[in-house]
């Protein structure tokens, strides 16, 4: 994390010294998030801008805003919010492959791999964007998710539903995380009991007693957000309206959806219908599968091996598990479509790559672990240490695992 840290910090300050890189830094999106930052500063919360760009989050404003206050503006200042996000990533990376797995050597690995990533190395210093900072707060989701799977205790669904309203006013496709979340999260724990005993009545009784503590997650999910909420229901009337963000989903070209006022959106889904069909939504869906899924993690990583490493543990988990990593490939899954189906019309890269990494270092944990021991005993014995013997590829024993 130090090493990364004090890398990536000399990289920005030789970046944000030439003309070029010092323009890249606060271009196109960028700009509109200093401009919010602006407002910030100058004591305006009342989120105003929406009226005209409603799909912007307040969240990543705010942290600028800070970053001018401290830096008295200098660009450093602000870009050196995206690697501590990312230097923060790291070591998430490997608190949280330590407590699910239970080792501390496929942890050091994959926190490797995360640091070594070529897009959050490059994006990180070279851009204003959200991809740190959405990365960082979903890898916490992702293992507050695991961790009350294994422990079943409130703290972890409290803090997982903490992060992901963090996550919706980062940007707005953090609704899909959230609702995967509390929604995938509920049903393993329905599910639980039918597993063991088939009952029905069981299955209801469960479902009755984890109400509350699912509207308590609801409640703290609710007002995190607010900052967001709020001032879209008094502006629009909807505290979802999001603006343009709509046509994505039911037009195939990026420039019939993006290349129209943001406030509101044009298309519906009664207009996709009416000039497509099954076959059609089939090929969309193949289309985007094959970008999102394949192309765009391998062309965005250079040399991808934690791609390939997810891969593999995805394969090991669909046959052999264990449970919650089931369960999380679900999360990945639903999170996931959104993406897929609106490639064709928003065919960028980095949305849909910084939204689906932060799974990949746990589904390459989850194949590594299967030869944790034998990894570690290659490194000691070249370094001369005594090799281990106790077996390391299992999860760790929880009571409720």
């Amino acid at each position: 994390m130090l090493a990364y840290l004090c890398a990536n910090s000399i990289h920005l300050a030789k970046n944000v010294r030439t003309a070029k890189g010092a323009t890249a830094l606060v271009s196109s999106d960028s700009q509109n998030y200093l401009d919010f930052a602006q407002q910030f500063l100058h004591g305006n919360f009342s989120m105003e801008y929406i009226r005209d760009i409603p799909h912007r989050q307040p969240l990543y404003p705010f942290f600028l805003a800070a970053a001018t206050k401290l830096g008295n503006g200098n660009l450093f200042f602000l870009g050196e919010i995206n690697v501590l996000a990312m230097t923060l990533a790291i070591g998430s990376v490997y608190y949280g492959i330590v407590r699910v797995f239970g080792s501390h050597f496929v942890g050091a690995i994959i926190a490797l791999c995360v640091a070594c990533n070529p897009f959050f190395w490059r994006i990180a210093a070279a851009r204003l964007l959200t991809e740190p900072l959405y990365a960082l707060i979903l890898i916490w989701i992702i293992i507050a998710f695991l961790l009350y799977l294994q422990e079943r205790k409130l703290r972890w669904i409290l803090l997982g539903s903490f992060f992901a309203g963090l996550d919706y006013l980062t940007r707005p496709n953090g609704v899909f995380d959230a609702a995967a979340f509390l929604g995938i999260l509920f049903l393993a724990e329905c599910l639980a009991p039918v597993q063991s005993d088939r009952q029905n009545q069981r299955f209801l009784m469960r479902a009755v007693r984890l109400v509350p503590r699912y509207l308590g997650a609801l409640l703290v999910l609710i007002a995190v957000t607010a900052p967001s909420w709020i001032p879209r229901l008094v502006y629009f009337g909807d505290p979802l309206h999001h603006g343009y963000l709509t046509n994505f989903l039911w037009v195939d070209s990026y420039h019939l959806a993006h290349d129209v006022p943001q406030r509101d959106p044009t298309y519906s889904w009664r207009d996709y219908v009416m000039t497509h069909n099954l076959w059609d939504a089939f090929r969309r869906i193949v289309h985007g599968a094959w970008k999102v899924c394949i192309v765009i993690p391998i062309v965005n990583e250079r040399v991808p091996i934690l791609y390939f490493l997810a891969c593999a543990g995805v394969w090991k988990t669909v046959r052999k598990g264990p449970k919650e990593v089931q369960f999380l490939l679900l999360f990945f899954i639903i999170q996931l479509f959104p993406f897929i189906w609106t490639n064709l019309s928003n065919p960028t890269r980095r949305v849909p790559y910084g939204s689906t990494f932060p799974f990949e270092p746990f589904f390459a944990a989850s194949f590594l672990i299967l030869f944790a021991v034998q990894l570690e005993n290659f490194f000691l014995k070249r370094l001369g240490y005594q090799r281990r013997t106790a077996p390391a590829n299992e999860l760790p024993n929880r009571g409720s695992q």
